[in-house]
């Protein structure tokens, strides 16, 4: 599949989207009877889809994933990480696991630990399970640095070409009382667990998600926000390295469009990656030119990112993967709604505090199919396709995690 999207029209104003003849469920709830949220997908050693998720109150929240069964169209029994009784949920700092490839599950999450000079200090531990999650080893700490003064998070896991697990987060031990964060590096050693991290970048954007991705070839991908000081103040734009060792070297730093987007704080959106055998697709938000959810594209082996396009001047929070012979986004933003004016007048307008779950669809002849998933108070959604015919979309509303199933 060529991922050098173009997009039939730009969605500059809040829409009302047409159905485009795919099928969606009613929602499944997935975190039960306890408030939840940050739902992450991944996919174990054996191909199956898994989801995981936070749910709980400020002292007992816990880490948990299920597996999907897609003969069955269920999901397995969940499984509860005990050790991570205290973590905490968010949004763009989702809790997650990950799969060796000899089945060892890595659960990864943080914790909050204020103090009185750092209101964001936290740390990033991790446990792991040699039997599908009956029991787990004991609670490490991911970072080797362990000073609880500095703001550990916005981390991302993947399952790396080799069977190991790769982790990448952003850690405040060189930062301490000045913008931004540093950006860490760690990968499984089979029963080990993490090994020492590497530094691999500096004055990183404090805020935003980083995503690491394993492409088919055997590269490893990762993304991330990154401050530039420049005389007109600081430039936050994304930046992209490769590593074609399974994570024991990074290429230097590239940007992957120079948006030059200049702000004093942090926007707290972070980017996607998706890719097939040939070539990988990026999603991202910037306010730098025209504001809006902008996608790019490189071939994995020849990293050389197209001039980006602008999907959506609404979106946010997006999510990329590939769906058959399609790419696949889905983000949220303002819900239109419905107003009668006196003269009989139906016409559009956002709603304030309401949010729709948006999929758009763009196959490799660039016909996009763009429809509304949930119309109102959905947030934070993630996506994955589990058959060429299904994809799952997970999200939160009023404080529980649901997933709907998206048919062709």
């Amino acid at each position: 599949m060529n991922l050098l999207i173009y997009f039939a029209s730009l969605l500059l104003q809040p829409t009302a989207y047409d159905p485009g003849g795919l099928k969606v469920s009613e929602p499944i709830v997935i975190s039960g009877n306890q408030p939840g949220g940050s739902p992450f997908f991944t996919t174990d050693h054996l191909g199956n889809t898994v989801v995981c998720w936070t749910s709980g109150d400020k002292t007992t929240s816990q880490l948990y994933y299920a597996v999907y069964h897609k003969k069955t169209g269920v999901f397995g029994k969940t499984v509860t990480v005990t050790p991570s009784a205290g973590t905490p949920l968010h949004g763009e700092s989702m809790n997650k696991v990950a799969f060796t490839k000899d089945g060892f599950v890595v659960a990864v999450y943080g914790r909050k630990h204020p103090t009185e000079k750092n209101k964001y200090a936290g740390s990033i531990y991790y446990v792991q399970s040699f039997d599908q999650g009956k029991t787990w080893s004991n609670e490490k700490y991911l970072h080797t640095d362990t000073i609880r003064a500095y703001g550990r998070s916005y981390f991302d896991i993947a399952t790396l070409p080799d069977g190991e697990v790769g982790a990448v987060w952003l850690d405040g031990r060189h930062n301490l009382g000045s913008d931004g964060s540093s950006l860490y590096f760690a990968k499984t050693k089979n029963k080990k667990g993490f090994q020492p991290d590497q530094l691999l970048g500096e004055t990183v954007c404090q805020c935003c998600r980083t995503d690491l991705y394993a492409d088919q070839q055997g590269n490893v991908h990762l993304i991330y926000r990154d401050i530039e000081s420049t005389l007109k103040g600081q430039v936050r734009d994304f930046v992209h390295l490769v590593s074609n060792n399974n994570g024991l070297t990074f290429s230097s730093a590239k940007k992957i469009s120079n948006d030059n987007w200049i702000l004093s704080g942090c926007p707290h959106t972070g980017a996607s990656i998706a890719g097939d055998q040939n070539n990988i697709g990026i999603v991202w938000y910037t306010a730098g030119g025209t504001p809006g959810l902008y996608h790019t594209s490189t071939p994995c082996n020849e990293i050389s990112f197209t001039p980006r396009k602008l999907i959506s001047a609404q979106a946010r929070h997006p999510q990329l993967a590939l769906w058959k012979n399609q790419s696949a986004i889905v983000w949220e933003e303002s819900a239109p709604t419905t107003n009668h004016t006196s003269h009989g007048d139906h016409r559009m307008h956002p709603s304030e505090g309401s949010n729709q779950i948006v999929l758009t669809l763009t196959d490799k002849g660039n016909t996009t199919t763009t429809r509304s998933i949930i119309d109102n108070e959905g947030e934070f959604p993630v996506l994955h396709p589990v058959s060429d015919n299904e994809v799952l979309v997970a999200y939160t509303k009023n404080n529980q995690v649901l997933i709907r199933k998206v048919n062709r």
